[in-house]
């Protein structure tokens, strides 16, 4: 069986390019070691170490499985979105976190995602890498002051 792969990138200007695939067109911007795409199936944020293949990757969207994973489908009481009353994060903190400590991976900490805010916390240890959480920071902030950042089980972190 024949296999074939569409894939083209069109660089627009330094830092951003034009990914054309056969499933969809999507823009990324950012530089190496750190960079942000958006597609149809939503936006891929992806942070590493330049030319050792450590990387981390986070995907929020219509096809990251949240929505059609079992053990989501076998308990019909829980939503994706929904908040659990008492047990739900704040935004305001988060805010300020991600504002005042958001190189370090802060506002992660505080959100439940332990494993994002050690890796923000340990790439923040470089010049290059500050420049890194920098973005990477400032992407969130614009979540959390959108209303789509998420804890670690998955809630909304409301205002």
């Amino acid at each position: 069986m024949a296999y074939m792969r569409l894939f083209r990138r069109i660089r627009i200007a330094p830092g951003l390019t034009l990914n054309v695939a056969k499933h969809g067109p999507s823009l990324s911007a950012g530089f190496r070691g750190a960079h942000i795409t958006m597609g149809r199936t939503g936006i891929r944020r992806t942070v590493g170490i330049p030319g050792t293949g450590v990387f981390y990757t986070s995907h929020n969207g219509y096809h990251t499985g949240i929505h059609s994973a079992p053990h989501f489908a076998a308990r019909p009481d829980r939503q994706a979105d929904e908040t659990t009353p008492g047990k739900s994060k704040k935004a305001l903190p988060a805010f300020l976190l991600c504002t005042f400590l958001g190189l370090w991976g802060a506002h992660r900490l505080y959100a439940g995602r332990i494993g994002s805010g050690i890796a923000m916390l340990l790439i923040s240890l470089t010049l290059y890498g500050m420049l890194v959480t920098a973005i990477w920071a400032l992407i969130d902030w614009i979540l959390i002051l959108a209303g789509h950042f998420k804890d670690a089980q998955g809630n909304r972190i409301a205002w």
